[in-house]
Formats: C-alpha cells, sequence, structure tokens
C-alpha cells in the first residue's frame, strides 16, 4: 500500500502554503542531565571525531542598543565590559586549545558574532583573532568573519581586524531606510551606512558582504526596490536577503502581539524576495543559498553553508553554540556564571544533548536544500516514491524536476522550509514503509 502524499502537497494556482515554517539545523533534542554534562565534555575532548569539515563560533554577547527585532541581545555595552570578557574568553581558549579534539582536524571558518563583536576595542579584537590563529589549526584558507555594526565599527578596529587575519566583514544593515532604521532600534542613518560600506570596500583587503531584511514594519516593495538599488550600486562582495522572523520575546513580537505594529503579510514577502532574486540576477550576481548571492569570487559564505551541511562546529564565548558529531552544546548566557566557571577551569557549559548522530542523508538534504539542488536518488532507495509529490510541487511552481535532480525556483527557494520539513518527514517514512 503506497504512502498517501496528498497532505504535503501545495496549492497550484495560489499561495502554496499557509505560511513558512522554520527549520532549524539537524541535533538531537534528548538533553543530558546536568551531572553528564562535564563527563561529555570530557569525553569529546578526548576524542578525534570522523572526517568532517570543521568550523567555530566566538560569541560577543554585548550590545551598545537593543534593536526591536532581535532575538540575540543578551547584555548592555558597557564601559568596563568588553575587558574582563575578553580575558575569560581567551582563558576559556586556553583550557582546551590542545586537546585531541581541537587539534585533530583542521577549521575551516571562524566567525565571531553576537550580539556585536566590534564591540569589543581594536587591540582586543586584534588579540582575540591572533590567539585563534596561533592555538587552533586554521586551515590555509580559512573564512574568518567578524560581524559588525555601523554604530561600532571605527577605522581602527577595521584595521586591528584585517592586520589579525580577518578576511570577511558581514554588517548588518537590515535597510537604508533612516526613518525604518530609526524605528528598529539603529541610531546611525541610511546615508551614514552607505558611506561606511563605501569606506570598506575601497580598502579592498577581505570580502565585504552585509545583510538586508524584508518584511519590516513600514516597509513597502517600493522601498525595498530602493534598498537593492543601493546595494547593486555599492562595490559589495555579496548580500543576504533575510525575510524577518519575529521572534517570542523581542519588542517587535510584544508590538505585533499588541496590535501597535502590523507586518507585511506572507504575500508582500513574497514579492520581497522575488524582487531581490530578480534584481540581483539582472546584475550579474551568483545566488550561493536561498539567502545569499555572490557578486565577485573572494565571497564563499562558506560557514553558513557548511552549517547547513553537517559540519562540526565548535564553540567559545557566553550563549555561544556548538554541535560536534551530533552532539549540541550551549554555554552559559549568564555573564557572571560564565566567568565564575571560566575561573575554576571548567567548560561553562549548560546543556548538552545525548551521542545521537544524524544520519548522513539528512544533512545531504538539509545542505541541497539550501543550495537549491538536491539528488533525492542520492539520499534515499525510495525517491521514486516521492514521484506524485514531486510532480505536484513543479505543477506548483516550486521545483522543476529533470528526474535526477530537484532543482528549486525562485518561488521554491522562498518555501524552501516548507519542502525540507516535509521531505525531512517522509524520507523516513518511506524507508520504514519498504522494510514492513
Amino acid at each position: 500500500m503506497s504512502m498517501d502524499l496528498t497532505p504535503f502537497f501545495a496549492r497550484e494556482g495560489q499561495q502554496p502554503f499557509d505560511n513558512r515554517v522554520m527549520a532549524m539545523p539537524w541535533r538531537n533534542q534528548r538533553p543530558l542531565d546536568g551531572d553528564s554534562i562535564s563527563q561529555g565534555w570530557r569525553q569529546l575532548q578526548q576524542r578525534t571525531l570522523p572526517a568532517r569539515k570543521r568550523l567555530l563560533y566566538i560569541h560577543i554577547p554585548f550590545c551598545a542598543t537593543h534593536c526591536s527585532f532581535c532575538g540575540f541581545y543578551q547584555n548592555p555595552l558597557k564601559s568596563d565590559s568588553t575587558a574582563v570578557y575578553t580575558e575569560c574568553l581567551l582563558s576559556e581558549l586556553q583550557l582546551e586549545a590542545d586537546s585531541p579534539l581541537h587539534q585533530s582536524a583542521p577549521i575551516h571558518g571562524v566567525y565571531l558574532g553576537g550580539g556585536t563583536p566590534t564591540a569589543l576595542t581594536a587591540a582586543e579584537l586584534n588579540r582575540v583573532i591572533r590567539r585563534i590563529r596561533h592555538s587552533l589549526p586554521l586551515a590555509p584558507d580559512c573564512e574568518i568573519t567578524v560581524e559588525g555594526r555601523v554604530l561600532n565599527v571605527d577605522d581602527e578596529r577595521l584595521d586591528a581586524c584585517l592586520d589579525a587575519g580577518v578576511n570577511r566583514f558581514s554588517i548588518g544593515i537590515q535597510t537604508f531606510d533612516t526613518r525604518i532604521r530609526r524605528r528598529m532600534g539603529r541610531i546611525s542613518d541610511g546615508e551614514t551606512a552607505i558611506a561606511f560600506l563605501e569606506r570598506l570596500c575601497r580598502r579592498d583587503r577581505a570580502a565585504v558582504v552585509c545583510d538586508l531584511l524584508f518584511g519590516l514594519p513600514g516597509q513597502t516593495l517600493s522601498g525595498w526596490r530602493d534598498d537593492l538599488k543601493i546595494i547593486s550600486e555599492l562595490p559589495l562582495d555579496g548580500v543576504d536577503l533575510y525575510a524577518l522572523n519575529v521572534l517570542a520575546g523581542t519588542p517587535l513580537y510584544k508590538a505585533v502581539e499588541n496590535g501597535r505594529t502590523t507586518l507585511p503579510d506572507v504575500t508582500e514577502r513574497l514579492a520581497f524576495y522575488r524582487a531581490g532574486a530578480d534584481v540581483l540576477a539582472g546584475q550579474g550576481w551568483h545566488q550561493l543559498s536561498n539567502s545569499h548571492w555572490a557578486k565577485t569570487s573572494r565571497e564563499r559564505n562558506l560557514y553558513n553553508l557548511l552549517i547547513k551541511q553537517g559540519a562540526d562546529y565548535l564553540a567559545l564565548g557566553s550563549g555561544a553554540g556548538g554541535s560536534l558529531d551530533g552532539q549540541a552544546y550551549m554555554l552559559e548566557r549568564n555573564l557572571e556564571r560564565y566567568y565564575q566557571r571560566v575561573r575554576l577551569g571548567e567548560k561553562p557549559i549548560a546543556m548538552m544533548t545525548a551521542p545521537h548522530a544524524p544520519e548522513p542523508w539528512q544533512h545531504q538534504l538539509q545542505g541541497g536544500i539550501e543550495t537549491g539542488r538536491v539528488a533525492l536518488s542520492a539520499l534515499t532507495d525510495h525517491s521514486g516514491a516521492l514521484r506524485p509529490l514531486l510532480s505536484q510541487w513543479q505543477r506548483a511552481g516550486l521545483i522543476v524536476d529533470d528526474s535526477s535532480c530537484m532543482r528549486l525556483t525562485v518561488d521554491g527557494r522562498f518555501w524552501a522550509n516548507n519542502l525540507l520539513q516535509a521531505l525531512r518527514l517522509l524520507i523516513p517514512r518511506l524507508a520504514a514503509e519498504a522494510d514492513r
């Protein structure tokens, strides 16, 4: 008896799904109890993991302002915040840098995120990056990214990062519309943001990418096209076009819940995405993932792509998250607990999941959806059973199916997480049905 695929069909000739779903990278959800975490980390420290690409994430948990849409805000930036934090961060690195785990494989991408990494002083940024490069086995072509905001990034910080070996900057712009920027909690205006990006690009010493958000309060398609025109005229290496996700607990979420703010609906957001894909394609940009485009060969978007493909990633810093051989872990978000545990010589892990490595097909599917090309026959022996679903998705305009590779259309990329969620559920069910 064949499986009923109709619950996963998309509507044809209209909006294919009720709304976009969110899909997080694969990880086991079963947490270890508190007493088992330290033992679990010690065991990981002594392991040489299976051959996979490896990354490092470093979290800087300070912001000078709290943007209304941001769900990653942890701590306000104070005058003495970063000096203490930098010392503890480097102490945390020293605790584990020489372990078999950390020395057993090259690191292909380092990402300083936040919060606001450029909240650190120039000297602190330089010191952290140099220590990472000295202590850990970075690949010769390792992508080293620093996130930044216009408010915090001055020439001294830029020089400090570049001199330490940073080869990529990711600048959070969201929009150049000053009115919307102020509404979202951004202090600098659009003209200042443009001038900053021009100045950074003129240095020509690292890839420069920026991110834009669509679906912001008060944003119109006309205003979005203005943002796209500015991006096209700037000498950038890459750009992200992200749909706004309204995260619970953020000021924006509360404003929407209380009816003080309205947001563009999913139909309008699809129009934004289509416009972005159309403008960038017309300007010769190359789409590397569902949300990322490159204009030059210098931009690889390596860290983000490898995460979706199942790379292991180490984590440093308060609030940072990592994943090693299927075991996810999160470091203490509370700064005082983070400081206390590092000073006691402990890895400050607040949560860790039990060992459970995902099946290879899961990461192959996730990585393929992210890049818009999925060879389903390479993932499952039962791809033929999916043929009615793929044909229906093709009629709905979401994919182009040439019988060997499922390729996502522009609309399919917008609804990519919906397609991913469906296939995540269906592939193991088909295998189980075949075994019965």
